[in-house]
């Protein structure tokens, strides 16, 4: 039996020969050169099946899941109560309309009522000269008092292909259910990267993201948390270096509407050289949030005098006993510090690599594959002192 909400995203999925997307036009992007970008080569049916593997779990780990690819889901009846998400004001719609009409790849994941899942499923998207065009579109739908962990890498095996990547997760986190949604885009300078998310949480759930962004040579990422029930929670805990002349663009927006729901937005970033990026973070107390509490906070790490950042933070509110907080701090890393390393025998680029090792480690510590945690560690010696 599949209800109204479940038939509406199925014929999403049905009707794509009325899907068409010209061109996307937003004020903001102006500056990433994107306000004439041409959407009709990433459409239905000039794309290709994107022909990697790219699920890597263990069978056993997950039992009693449903991990099926999201072209076959539909198929199967499997969106059961995944409503669209109205009030998604940090993501862009034409790209979201993209990913859910015109994917190529992507997973749906269903995590069963108190299933706890110890372990994390990966999916690893390796662009290629064979594989240039990547539109992925995953859903987790974690029932009641469940928990589950996604970690999803995107890289470019080469530093000639001119990729574009084109992503969207969805996250149903119900009542008193957690998900941990780790992404790591590591794409060649010539590439580029959108990714949209969005998580609608229940009473008592959670949902933690995890972003960390040191590739592609535009990149822009959203993501959208609505808190709708009572006690439910969303952090994001993130890190970007933004390098040579690659451009940035971040929107994050926790919507608040349960009572006494929390979120918190961590983000720590560092540019160098003639790197340009922009950060808009919005808490949105709705009206009947009370005594729910939201915060943010960003630290920039400015590495040479030709890079360019804004940061636009925003506190709305439509309740009054409500708790909101925002912080931002953009500079050269501290003299003291330095000189202190230095007197220690380190040179100057290995003293500013442990700086900022020291401010990404504790987002870098939340990523649960070891392999990814050592090439970040090692990626940074590369960019800050290997030049």
């Amino acid at each position: 039996m599949i209800d109204s909400n479940s038939k509406d995203i199925i014929s999403t999925f049905e009707n794509k020969k009325n899907f068409k997307l010209n061109q996307a036009y937003v004020a903001t992007w102006k500056y990433l050169g994107l306000n004439s970008f041409n959407m009709d080569n990433y459409r239905l049916p000039q794309i290709e099946q994107y022909k990697e593997k790219y699920m890597d779990f263990n069978k056993e780990e997950f039992d009693g899941l449903t991990i099926v690819p999201t072209k076959d889901a539909s198929r199967n009846e499997c969106f059961c109560g995944c409503s669209s998400f109205k009030t998604a004001t940090s993501v862009s719609k034409d790209f979201v309309r993209l990913a859910e009409n015109g994917f190529n790849a992507g997973v749906f994941i269903k995590v069963p009522e108190n299933k706890i899942v110890d372990s994390y499923l990966r999916l690893n998207f390796n662009l290629n000269k064979n594989n240039t065009t990547l539109i992925d579109n995953n859903i987790i739908v974690a029932e009641p008092n469940s928990k589950f962990t996604l970690v999803v890498d995107y890289i470019t095996q080469d530093k000639e292909t001119a990729a574009f990547h084109n992503g969207l997760t969805k996250v149903f986190a119900k009542e008193g259910s957690e998900v941990n949604v780790v992404k790591i885009q590591r794409m060649n300078d010539k590439s580029t990267h959108f990714d949209s998310n969005m998580a609608l949480v229940e009473g008592n759930g959670k949902v933690n993201w995890v972003t960390i962004e040191i590739g592609s040579g535009i990149n822009v990422t959203n993501y959208n948390s609505d808190l709708k029930g009572d006690h439910s929670s969303a952090d994001i805990y993130s890190a970007y270096l933004v390098d040579g002349d690659r451009r940035q663009d971040i929107y994050y927006t926790t919507n608040h509407f349960g009572k006494e729901s929390m979120s918190n937005m961590v983000i720590e970033g560092v540019l160098k050289d003639r790197a340009r990026k922009i950060f808009k973070g919005n808490i949105d107390f709705k009206k009947g949030s009370s005594k729910s509490k939201g915060a943010q906070s960003e630290e920039v790490l400015l590495l040479d005098p030709t890079v360019k950042t804004d940061t636009v933070p925003m506190l709305l509110c439509h309740e009054e006993d409500v708790d909101g907080v925002h912080a931002a701090s953009v500079g050269k890393i501290d003299e003291n510090q330095l000189f202190y390393l230095m007197s220690r025998g380190l040179d100057d680029r290995e003293a500013k690599k442990l700086v900022i090792e020291a401010r990404f480690s504790p987002i870098f510590d939340r990523v649960p594959a070891d392999d990814l945690k050592e090439f970040l560690s090692e990626e940074l010696r590369r960019r800050l002192v290997n030049g």
